[in-house]
């Protein structure tokens, strides 16, 4: 399904759930994790503790009611920090597969997020949107942005 681009705070969105990329370390330090990690307790702490229980795979996402939102986190990225690319867009077509599946049965269903990928994780946007616009059919993908594009 086309992304819809809304030039916007993403935490100030109406839609009930919000995705995230998240690396598999068990961290959430900078960039929109770092938000969700403060405002959204929940669902940094499900996180960590799946991460210390199990580990966490490239691919999966955890959906964890938080503050009145649904946040999934969407586990996109092996490692993080410094200048190299992080985004695997591997992982972001089955968490993105995965969020179809949820949404599938639901009409007119929406789905907020970040450019996930194409900041921090040093992610190539054109081949991101293309990824999710490619695997979210049955959910509307709502891009939320602060600069213009």
């Amino acid at each position: 399904m086309k992304i819809q681009y809304i030039k916007g705070d993403l935490f100030a969105t109406d839609i009930q759930h919000i995705v995230h990329g998240c690396n598999a370390q068990g961290v959430m330090g900078s960039g929109v994790a770092a938000i969700i990690r403060r405002d959204f307790p929940e669902a940094y702490q499900s996180y960590v503790q799946r991460h210390k229980n199990r580990g966490l795979q490239l691919g999966e996402i955890q959906i964890v009611p938080s503050n009145g939102k649904a946040i999934i986190n969407a586990i996109t990225q092996d490692k993080f920090g410094g200048p190299q690319r992080h985004a695997n867009y591997e992982a972001i077509a089955v968490a993105m597969e995965q969020i179809n599946d949820l949404f599938y049965t639901i009409p007119n269903a929406r789905i907020a997020m970040p450019m996930i990928g194409a900041g921090l994780a040093n992610g190539d946007w054109k081949v991101i949107s293309a990824i999710i616009e490619s695997e979210l059919t049955a959910v509307q993908p709502v891009v939320y942005h602060l600069e213009d594009l």
